[in-house]
């Protein structure tokens, strides 16, 4: 697969990967489109990180579903948030998780 490594802020390279192997509960997405989002550019904080692949906020197809997966199937089209829920507060037992709300 292609990925866009990033080095710093003036040395972006497209490279080749391997593609991931998938675990028995996990999904395998190609990815279609990649958001870059304000923190991909602070080269303050990607710099000690680097190399790193660039992009999180994503959509695109699955392309291989792990044997315990329900749900989904090969071709279906998604997008994946990369805020993780905590599946305990209020918001997200209202399922709304609460990376979607800010608190007043």
């Amino acid at each position: 697969m292609r990925v866009a490594m990033y080095y710093n802020n003036s040395d972006v390279r497209i490279e080749q990967r391997d593609i991931p192997p998938i675990h028995v509960d996990e999904l395998l997405v190609k990815i279609l489109a990649s958001g870059i989002c304000g923190s991909d550019v602070l080269e303050w904080y990607r710099v000690p990180k680097a190399p790193r692949v660039l992009g999180h906020e994503i959509a695109g197809e699955i392309a291989e579903v792990g044997p315990q997966v329900e749900g989904w199937k090969k071709g279906d089209r998604v997008f994946v948030s990369h805020h993780v829920p905590c599946n305990m507060c209020r918001y997200c037992l209202a399922d709304h998780p609460r990376s979607t709300w800010s608190e007043a």
